[in-house]
């Protein structure tokens, strides 16, 4: 064998054990890459904390099964006795029981929770049990004191109620007597006066017993038991026909007694007490009735008193305007409204100005429009019922009567004049003729 062909034989030896050396060198690196990561995955497994990390790691594993499944027949012989299949098989049983663990122990921490809770809440209980307790002695202590408050004030404004029907008696007796000297006047505006005292004396009375009723209500929600009871104590002290019968005594005195401009006044503020106070337990009361007929009878009832006082009070308001034209001799026809007081002293006034009188404007101005009419019984009239165009045209109308009697003033001025300037002529002429001749 020459060398040449001796050469070509070693260098192909040389690249045949070079090939084999690179083939188990690259079959090594694969073996130990696949025990390094499932080393890196076992350890992972090992140490996850939350159950959402479970699915990642068994993705993981899955990949890793994929990744390699090329290399099973190598892998089987490098990793012997164990091999691909069941090291990836020793993978997922040892997710299994992280995640078995990790289920176990959040079902620990939840029942912990759970019992925390219910312990939380058994505590919570105990003390809302407590508090219901005390407000319960409390409720019982207000409810005897309410019940005393409201048969303390039922009596009360019953007692006033009675008085005050004998008051009227009297001041309508009077009234048809029709004297008017100064003992009678004097007796019936200290009876008038009693009687509004005892109607606002009452008129507190039912707004504070409406007021004690509505504040047991509103202190929080009320069993059925606790409304029955106020219900109770509503119907044993007649609490609605209370409200019905001290309106229907103030009914009665505006329609029947004098009312002077603080009368009315006063009568409207305690109206508007009671109706205020009324409005705002309307809903609460409505809640005590076991039926609804009942309920919807006692409030309407209620309801419609109030709104006849109110058109009571306003027609007395009328009725005394009216009083002060006629005790003054000014014939002004009988009104009931602003549209009607309008047109009724627009007419009176015009029939003055065909012949004006100035003692009937006289009359008319200081005793009657200027005070009280204007500056105390207009100011009780609201604009809706004598709109601002009414009380200008009337005081247009009025400016036109002034002038009037100005003018008829100042021509029996100028006559008065006149007249006198004759006089005085007559009298100067008299004289000369009775004065001797001079001598020449």
């Amino acid at each position: 064998m020459n060398i040449g062909t001796r050469l070509f034989a070693a260098v192909a030896l040389l690249a045949l054990f070079a090939g084999a050396s690179y083939a188990q060198s690259s079959d090594y690196e694969t073996i130990q890459s696949f025990k390094k990561r499932h080393q890196g995955l076992s350890q992972d497994i090992a140490s996850v904390q939350e159950l959402a990390q479970c699915d990642t790691l068994g993705s993981e594993i899955g990949r890793l099964e994929s990744e390699y499944a090329q290399s099973r027949a190598l892998l089987n012989d490098g990793l012997y006795p164990e091999s691909l299949e069941t090291s990836i098989l020793a993978l997922r049983e040892q997710l299994k029981k992280s995640t078995e663990r990790l289920v176990l122990a959040e079902e620990r921490r939840k029942d912990r929770l759970k019992i925390e809770e219910i312990t939380r809440q058994s505590e919570a209980d105990g003390r809302k049990i407590e508090v219901i307790s005390k407000q319960n002695e409390e409720y019982r202590v207000s409810l005897d004191a309410l019940t005393r408050e409201v048969q303390e004030l039922s009596a009360r404004i019953q007692k006033l109620t009675d008085e005050n029907t004998g008051l009227l008696g009297s001041i309508k007796a009077l009234q048809l007597e029709s004297r008017k000297d100064k003992e009678s006047i004097a007796k019936l505006r200290e009876l008038t006066d009693k009687l509004n005292a005892n109607i606002r004396d009452r008129d507190e009375l039912i707004v504070k017993m409406m007021g004690s009723l509505f504040d047991e209500y509103a202190k929080g929600d009320l069993t059925e038991v606790q409304k029955k009871n106020l219900l109770t104590i509503a119907q044993d002290n007649d609490y609605v026909s209370n409200i019905v019968t001290t309106v229907d005594g103030n009914i009665e005195y505006v329609t029947t007694a004098r009312l002077t401009p603080q009368d009315v006044k006063v009568i409207r503020d305690q109206q508007g007490k009671i109706s205020v106070t009324w409005d705002g337990i309307k809903p609460f009361l409505g809640k005590l009735y076991p039926d609804e007929q009942t309920r919807a009878r006692d409030i309407t009832t209620v309801d419609g008193r109030l709104l006849e006082l109110k058109r009571g009070t306003d027609e007395a308001a009328w009725r005394g305007m009216h009083q002060v034209f006629t005790e003054n001799n000014v014939a002004v026809a009988a009104f009931h409204s602003g549209a009607e007081f309008s047109a009724n002293l627009l007419a009176y006034i015009d029939e003055q100005l065909k012949n004006p009188s100035r003692q009937q404007h006289q009359a008319f101005r200081r005793k009657v429009w200027d005070s009280p009419i204007k500056d105390q019984w207009l100011p009780l009239v609201s604009t809706s019922e004598l709109t601002d165009q009414q009380r200008g045209d009337i005081e247009a109308r009025i400016a036109l009567w002034d002038k009037k009697i100005a003018s008829l003033f100042w021509r029996w001025v100028i006559a008065g004049i006149v007249g006198a300037a004759l006089v005085a002529v007559i009298v100067v002429l008299a004289r000369r003729k009775k004065q001797p001749a001079t001598a020449a």
